[in-house]
């Protein structure tokens, strides 16, 4: 039995992949202590990063032991590592995955990892290992890069799977070299070869980089997140009033340069105090919840719909004249209504004020001036129904 302390290079850069490894673990079950949405995705992580550390070990172990049964396990620990892997992108993007593949994959690598203690079995398991292994690496590549490109819209995302892709080549060429040249590949990692020892540096950094990379995909989603939640309101999903003043002073200072059109609309719930009173906030919150749907569904694509404060709503018109606004609150009103008589929750009405952009000398504080005094006449005048400011 050769001693441990006698390990060669190639053996040490493994084990320094597993201590890494076991050392991030604990990283991920904090961060899904403290990011509580997305404690599956971490979970998975965490054992993906627990198996690796005990497949590594194992596997370097096998061989300097020259214990077949270690370097089975070990191989079977790190394709199942991977697997929790990809299991952590499934829960972190939402998708449903295809985890009957993923058990064929760990079937045949334990079918492979034990048949390839024979000698002659040695360069046959080595390279359906290492095929499916990158296979895997591949099949998350994608998943990622979905992830990337459709919710996190991120510039870069070739760059973001590089170490998923990096990991995959690797394997791939592991996997040609046990077919080319069966009588060495076996017994070369550990030995002391410049490729091999290339291939060990250049692992323990993929290792470390598709850690980040994971970690770079949750601080990522908290990022938005925190400046989604910064410029929408909680309880309806629409813009906030800041978002909403960003949007109109760019919008009135485009009008103003091009000439161009502009309307505003300011909305608010009819009796609403009432409302919550007599029914309680629980309704309330429904209530305001309902007309943001309504009025949001009732907008045109380039429109922009904000909750203002209380029960008060403000929209912002581009590209739009007086009598189209007009118009557009009268529809709004009336479907409203509509709702209401077809039994579609509490019977809600709105009153609605409107202004529109003036021209030269017009400004955006003074077009919402006009658009509020307006809804204040619309609810001194019996409400449930749609004023201009003048």
């Amino acid at each position: 039995m050769a001693p441990l302390l006698h390990l060669s290079t190639p053996e040490v850069a493994l084990l320094l992949v597993a201590l890494q490894y076991a050392v991030l673990a604990p990283g991920w079950l904090v961060a899904g202590t403290l990011l509580r949405d997305e404690r599956r995705a971490t979970t998975w992580w965490a054992g993906y990063a627990v198996a690796s550390a005990l497949g590594l070990t194992l596997i370097v172990l096998g061989m300097h032991l020259v214990h077949p049964g270690l370097r089975a396990a070990g191989n079977l620990g790190v394709v199942l590592a991977t697997v929790a892997m990809q299991r952590g992108i499934w829960a972190f993007t939402g998708q449903a995955g295809r985890p009957g593949l993923q058990y064929a994959v760990l079937a045949v690598t334990a079918v492979m990892a034990w048949l390839g203690m024979a000698p002659e079995w040695a360069p046959a398991r080595v390279a359906v290992i290492s095929a499916l292994w990158s296979g895997l690496y591949l099949w998350a590549a994608r998943d990622v890069w979905r992830c990337v490109r459709a919710e996190l819209q991120l510039r870069w995302p070739l760059l973001v799977v590089s170490p998923m892709l990096a990991t995959a080549a690797m394997l791939v060429l592991r996997a040609a070299r046990a077919l080319q040249s069966p009588d060495t590949v076996v017994h070369e990692v550990s030995s002391g070869t410049v490729l091999n020892l290339g291939s060990s540096v250049t692992g323990l950094v993929a290792a470390l980089v598709l850690q980040l990379m994971l970690a770079g995909l949750l601080v990522t989603r908290l990022v938005q997140r925190l400046a989604r939640s910064s410029r929408h309101d909680a309880l309806t999903g629409l813009l906030n009033r800041r978002a909403f003043d960003d949007l109109l002073a760019g919008e009135s200072q485009r009008a103003e340069r091009l000439a161009g059109r502009l309307a505003v609309m300011m909305v608010d719930i009819d009796h609403f105090k009432r409302l919550n009173d007599t029914q309680g906030h629980a309704a309330g919150d429904r209530a305001l919840q309902q007309v943001a749907q309504a009025l949001a569904a009732g907008l045109r694509e380039i429109d922009h719909l904000a909750r203002w404060g209380g029960e008060e709503f403000a929209a912002l018109l581009p590209d739009t004249d007086l009598t189209e606004a007009v118009a557009l609150a009268e529809r709004l009103c009336d479907h409203l209504r509509a709702q209401a008589l077809a039994g579609a929750g509490p019977a809600l009405t709105v009153s609605v004020g409107v202004a529109a952009w003036r021209g030269a000398g017009d400004s955006a504080a003074a077009m919402l001036a006009r658009a509020d005094r307006a809804l204040y006449v619309s609810k001194a005048g019996g409400r449930d129904r749609v004023t201009v400011g003048g």
